[in-house]
């Protein structure tokens, strides 16, 4: 925060506004941003940025909640970096008063297109310095479209405050339209330390997707360090493949209202020294949290139905952890149908929980499950997957057999940030993981290159 204000001071004595396309030196190079001018994306009066280009030379600040405007793109360079810039206060009737920065919105009719690559992705982070960065020092990125939902009145995406004049509702009900309208293109994206609690139940994640078609394209996004979700989808039919959570406080993927999009390859890593969420006393984190709506009997069409191939859900090495700071590595429930298979869920108490889902179909097949206290709970139990439920703490090392040592361990381990290896997660030759091109389960075929290669992050904190 000290580096911020120190920027914001120079900001201030150099120009007349730093709400205006003006640029300031960046004050501490040292906060981890890259040594580039910094500028504040110039917004009217509404929080509508009035720029269509955000070019890598300049590190870019969002103030408070900025949308892009309806009908325009806004096109972000490969190798920009974006983080928070000055907070504003909104008044919601609802809500009280509440104050925030470094929200980027995407409203319906919008887009945004963040085409990075492998060796200069486009990153949303933290302003401060290695050592003081902590989940909540980036608002979030939140996509908004026009594709079908479950819900039948006019859906306010959560999180936000009631913005001045812009539609923050999202989705069609009963039509299928807008299914395929493009919201745009994020491609090799990190996005760090995202989040905002509006009020409980009711928070910015990382990457939020209200009732997004199927044309706009998601692939190498990773979230990590979120204060919530890692990535939420809210009804809609977009696809997406090859995303990464690490040390989100609660779900790292959470499908709601009608969701039925495919997404392959998945990467979900939980941290020992995250925090993570609390419901009933207990620890409310999972790998996936998927519900087709809140309310009984669960029952609106269209279902909740992700189609996920290829997942690595990783929780904690020792039991004992995680038996107190995480709950399930799916949990399917409330009406939710899915299409899971050939994914790896290890690490968790549970590893897989069905509830209340019996009648609501679903395939779960050639999946390898792990649990400390059981591998399956719940109806139907599915019959076409490997499980092992013990809870020793090696148990899933020495079932899982993922590296080229059977016995590498997989997990993360902030203790050993600097030296983690992705390349420990794919299945060694006798693991019940391996297999070829069109059989092996998880994230990462073996004999092939990781696809996390260059443009991830697995020590955010201090980088």
């Amino acid at each position: 925060m000290k580096n911020f204000l120190t920027l914001g001071a120079v900001c201030a004595i150099a120009f007349a506004s730093c709400n205006k396309d003006n640029i300031a030196v960046q004050g501490d190079l040292n906060a981890g941003l890259p040594a580039k001018p910094q500028a504040h994306i110039p917004v009217n009066a509404s929080g509508l940025i009035t720029k269509n280009f955000l070019s890598k030379d300049t590190v870019w600040l969002i103030d408070g909640v900025s949308y892009v405007r309806p009908g325009q793109t806004l096109t972000i360079e490969a190798g920009t970096f974006l983080t928070s810039g000055n907070l504003k206060t909104y008044n919601d009737p609802l809500y009280g008063t509440h104050q925030i920065r470094g929200v980027l919105v995407v409203p319906k009719t919008a887009k945004l297109n963040a085409i990075g690559t492998p060796t200069e992705p486009i990153v949303f982070t933290s302003p401060n310095a290695a050592g003081s960065r902590n989940p909540g020092d980036f608002g979030g990125v939140i996509v908004l479209g026009r594709a079908r939902i479950n819900q039948s009145v006019a859906t306010r995406i959560e999180g936000l405050p009631q913005p001045d004049g812009t539609d923050v509702t999202y989705g069609t009900f009963g039509a299928d339209t807008y299914n395929t309208e493009s919201s745009g293109t994020l491609r090799y994206v990190r996005i760090e330390f995202a989040g905002y609690n509006l009020n409980e139940n009711n928070e910015i994640n990382g990457l939020t997707l209200g009732g997004v078609g199927s044309g706009t394209e998601l692939s190498h996004i990773q979230v990590s360090w979120g204060r919530d979700d890692a990535f939420e989808f809210f009804g809609g039919t977009v696809n997406a493949d090859h995303l990464v959570a690490l040390s989100a406080d609660d779900d790292d993927f959470d499908f709601d209202f009608g969701y039925s999009g495919t997404i392959n390859y998945g990467l979900s890593l939980k941290d020992p020294n995250a925090t993570n969420s609390i419901s009933g006393g207990v620890s409310d984190a999972n790998g996936i949290e998927s519900d087709n709506e809140g309310a009984s009997p669960f029952a609106s069409l269209p279902k909740t139905n992700p189609k996920l191939n290829n997942f690595t859900f990783l929780g904690l090495q020792n039991a004992t952890t995680a038996a107190t700071k995480l709950r399930a590595g799916n949990r399917w429930r409330r009406g939710t149908s899915m299409t899971i298979q050939r994914s790896i869920i290890a690490g968790y108490p549970t590893g897989v929980a069905f509830e209340a889902i019996t009648s609501a179909g679903g395939t779960f097949s050639n999946n390898l499950v792990h649990g400390y206290t059981t591998a399956i709970t719940g109806t139907p139990t599915p019959a076409n997957y490997t499980g092992n439920g013990t809870s020793t703490a090696a148990s899933a090392n020495s079932y899982l057999l993922l590296g080229t040592n059977a016995f590498t361990n997989p997990f993360y381990s902030t203790a050993a940030a600097s030296s983690f290896n992705v390349s420990n997660l794919i299945p060694s030759a006798n693991s019940p993981a391996y297999g070829t091109a069109a059989t092996f389960k998880g994230a990462f075929q073996p004999g092939v290159a990781v696809w996390t290669a260059n443009w991830t992050q697995f020590q955010p904190k201090t980088y």
